[in-house]
């Protein structure tokens, strides 16, 4: 799947990312970069993860899931929250307990422009073939490097800053600043992404009055078909539709399995984020 191997190549790209900042910010003694090395590596975590859960996600229902295995990038992305918090301490340990005496270096400077450099090629390259795929799966994983390059901008101004540290009073550790910012920062989008999902997971049923028109609409004039009611539910990634339909009491099983199989060809052309339709015929 496309998708896939450039998720794959941008994969490869922060894992670099990471290493040469965990690297460099020991070598150096810079802890902000340290901890900002730990965010690329969770970068690297959740590529892995959500191409898994791509893998997983789009297996067609059965009889054991009859809904699909929509849940599963929830559940990857519960995961990547959860293993984000405790990053986060970790972060925070650093921010107290951390020994080293960041003074800088106009090497560090390069190695900071070729790893934002690196950043630069992993946003461009996800920007461009998410729309050029309408892949939801690379949109997230932009959001998600972009937040990075972000933190890398921040941690390249503080190194900056660090160069005029005749001027900062010596109370003021820029360093530490840095770390516990990242650490703050880190808490916030972890305990978002655990709220989010879990409430995913929890409730998945949507009221998208456009997508419902649309279906209403799209299948009007089938013939021998009323619609009587839609159900759609959210499944991360795609959605699920339930129709409540009247047909002709006097219809036989093989009209209703084309007028079904009609129904079903429509509406994925009509949309297709919609892979799980199912028909439940009543009366009145």
């Amino acid at each position: 799947m496309k998708e896939n191997r450039i998720i794959a190549i941008t994969t490869i790209f922060n894992l670099l990312v990471a290493i040469l900042k965990l690297i460099s910010g020991i070598v150096f003694s810079f802890s902000t970069l340290i901890a900002d090395s730990i965010q690329s590596f969770i970068d690297f975590v959740t590529d892995i993860t959500s191409l898994i859960a791509n893998k997983i996600g789009k297996r067609r229902s059965n009889k054991t899931y009859p809904f699909g295995y929509g849940q599963v990038y929830y559940i990857a992305n519960l995961f990547t929250g959860f293993l984000l918090f405790l990053i986060g301490i970790f972060v925070l340990y650093q921010f107290f307990f951390f020994e080293g005496e960041f003074v800088p270096n106009i090497d560090l400077v390069f190695i900071l422009l070729i790893i934002m450099i690196l950043k630069s090629v992993v946003l461009i390259i996800l920007q461009y073939f998410g729309k050029k795929y309408k892949s939801e799966l690379m949109i997230e994983a932009f959001k998600e490097s972009r937040a990075d390059f972000i933190s890398t901008c921040v941690v390249f101004i503080i190194m900056i800053a660090s160069f005029f540290y005749e001027f900062i009073p010596k109370s003021v550790s820029l360093d530490k600043m840095g770390c516990l910012g990242i650490a703050i920062y880190v808490f916030y989008i972890s305990i978002k992404m655990v709220v989010s999902n879990i409430r995913g997971l929890l409730t998945n049923d949507i009221e998208n009055n456009e997508i419902r028109e649309d279906i209403v609409f799209e299948l009007k004039d089938i013939k021998g078909l009323e619609v009587k009611g839609v159900r759609i539910i959210n499944m991360s990634t795609y959605y699920s539709v339930f129709l409540q339909v009247k047909v002709n009491e006097n219809i036989t099983i093989r009209k209703y399995l084309n007028i079904e199989k009609k129904v079903k060809r429509r509406l994925k052309s009509l949309n297709k984020d919609i892979r799980f339709i199912d028909m439940e015929p009543v009366r009145g």
